[in-house]
C-alpha cells in the first residue's frame, strides 16, 4: 500500500536522517517504529504521511509517487492521529470528531451530512467514546483525548494512519493501552499504521511489526515477536556505536 524505496533524507549537519530506506507497508498492520535520534524517527513518519519529500529514493502511495505536485492528494489518504491533537475543548466530542480547528470556521457555516455523521458516530463507537458524543472535550482524560484523535482520524476513511511520540505524551501505560486499541482497529478497518514509541519494550508488545532506524539506516525490520530490547540495543549499537 505504502512503499518506501531507497529513500534519503538528509540532516542539518550533512549526515543522513534517512538513508537508502527501503520498507513495505500493507494494510491491517501496525507497525512500531524505534529510533536513537528523534528526529529521524520525525522524518520517517514525515515521508509515510507526505510531509516530507525525501531527496532519494521514491515514496508510492497507492501507486501514486510522492512528488510537489501530488503530496496534498496523498496526504488525503494518509491520516495523522497523534496523542497531542488540538481540539476545542468547550465544543462537544462530536463536534471535535467532524470538525478540525484548521476546518473550524467552514464547519460553522454548513451542517456537516448525514454520511460524515454517522461516520462520526462509528468511528465514536470504535474507541469507545460512544456515550461521551455531546461531553466537552474538555472534561476527557488525556488518554480519551488521545483515543478522540484516533476517532476523528476513523471518521475521514483513511487508507494509513500515523502516530506520533505515543508513550513520550501518555507515558507508557496509556500509551500501551492506546496502541493495543489502534492495532486491533487496524486489523478490523485494514488501515496500514505506522507510530513511532521511545521504548523497545512497548513496541515489542503492542505491534505487529518493529522498524528499528540507527544512524539513518534501516536495520531491523520484523515481526513483533522476533524482537526485544537485546536485540535492539545490540543492533543499535553496531550502528551508532
Amino acid at each position: 500500500m505504502i512503499e518506501f524505496l531507497g529513500i534519503g533524507v538528509p540532516d542539518e549537519r550533512g549526515g543522513w536522517l534517512l538513508h537508502r530506506v527501503c520498507a513495505r507497508f500493507e494494510r491491517s498492520e501496525l507497525t512500531a517504529i524505534v529510533t536513537a535520534r528523534p528526529d529521524t524517527g520525525r522524518a520517517f513518519l514525515d515521508a509515510f504521511a507526505a510531509r516530507r519529500i525525501p531527496v532519494e529514493g521514491r515514496v508510492w502511495t497507492d501507486g501514486i509517487p510522492l512528488m510537489r505536485e501530488t503530496a496534498a492528494r496523498i496526504r488525503g489518504l494518509v491520516t495523522e492521529a497523534g496523542p497531542d491533537a488540538a481540539f476545542t475543548d468547550y465544543r462537544s466530542v462530536l463536534w471535535n470528531t467532524l470538525i478540525t480547528p484548521r476546518t473550524a470556521l467552514t464547519g460553522l457555516l454548513r451542517f456537516p451530512r448525514r454520511s460524515q455523521r454517522l461516520a462520526a458516530v462509528r468511528a465514536l463507537a470504535a474507541v469507545q467514546l460512544d456515550t461521551r458524543w455531546r461531553d466537552p472535550v474538555g472534561l476527557l482524560t488525556s488518554l480519551e483525548r488521545a483515543r478522540l484523535a484516533v476517532a476523528r482520524a476513523l471518521a475521514r476513511r483513511p487508507r494509513a494512519l500515523v502516530l506520533r511520540d505515543v508513550d513520550r505524551t501518555l507515558g507508557p501505560e496509556d500509551g500501551a493501552t492506546l496502541l493495543q486499541l489502534v492495532r486491533r482497529l487496524a486489523h478490523i478497518e485494514r488501515i496500514a499504521t505506522v507510530a513511532s514509541v521511545g521504548s523497545a519494550s512497548l513496541a515489542h508488545l503492542c505491534a505487529d511489526r518493529v522498524i528499528v532506524l540507527a544512524d539513518g539506516l534501516l536495520v531491523f525490520d520484523g515481526p513483533a515477536g522476533e524482537f526485544n530490547d537485546m536485540v535492539a540495543d545490540r543492533r543499535l549499537r553496531g550502528v551508532v556505536g
